[in-house]
């Protein structure tokens, strides 16, 4: 089984941490990180952050920052159009969608997700053979596979069936609702299983990200 530690996940902040090396995201502060969720001795064990997109509930640069200062050995791997977002940072590895990069005790490969702002997903490949999927904030995996992995960490962020109807209660009464921006910018539960059905294997474990409080069944 692959240990995972969800430190938040969610608009008030994400942060993920697989197997004690391997953080997705860092979205929260430092505080969160050495709370109740994840001690010292687990953020002396990371190796990596791997950055998604810009969204400050996906990046905080003073934590990384403070990170950094703490563990200076500790890499940042991210794509091309975050890396002017991460002044005073060092050991930035900008990597490419589609090509796979061997940290040794694992491996990565970033992917092209579709969110409001340029985003990516990450495939991690554990030296074990084990094999992650982690996809948040996307308006939809169309185009992408993931066949036989053992972990899909995926955004379910919405049930269509209640932002449906929390849309026409607000069009009823004449108001705007945020679920518009639910529906182009995020992935659904029904889109997240139909997914993870059409990938997944009998042993295949899931974790349900960035849920809704508003709009999730």
């Amino acid at each position: 089984m692959i240990q995972t530690q969800v430190i938040n996940s969610g608009s008030e902040g994400n942060a993920v941490i697989y197997n004690n090396a391997i953080m997705v995201d860092c979205g929260v502060t430092l505080k969160a990180l050495v709370g109740a969720n994840c001690n010292s001795s687990v953020l002396r064990s990371l190796k990596i952050v791997l950055l998604t997109h810009q969204h400050g509930d996906h990046l905080k640069l003073r934590t990384l920052q403070r990170l950094q200062a703490e563990r200076p050995t500790l890499r940042i791997a991210c794509a091309d159009f975050l890396l002017e977002r991460l002044e005073g940072l060092t050991n930035i590895d900008v990597l490419q969608v589609g090509r796979l990069y061997d940290y040794g005790a694992f491996k990565v490969s970033p992917v092209k997700l579709y969110h409001d702002v340029p985003n990516v997903g990450w495939r991690i490949f554990l030296n074990s053979g084990q094999k992650i999927f982690h996809a948040t904030d996307t308006a939809h995996l169309e185009g992408i596979s993931a066949k036989g992995y053992d972990l899909y960490a995926i955004e379910h962020n919405y049930c269509e069936e209640y932002i449906q109807q929390a849309i026409e209660e607000a069009h009823a009464k004449g108001e705007y609702t945020h679920a518009y921006g639910n529906i182009n910018t995020h992935l659904s539960i029904q889109q997240a299983r139909a997914f993870i059905e059409a990938n997944r294997k009998e042993s295949s474990e899931v974790l349900e990200l960035h849920k809704s409080r508003s709009f999730y069944k």
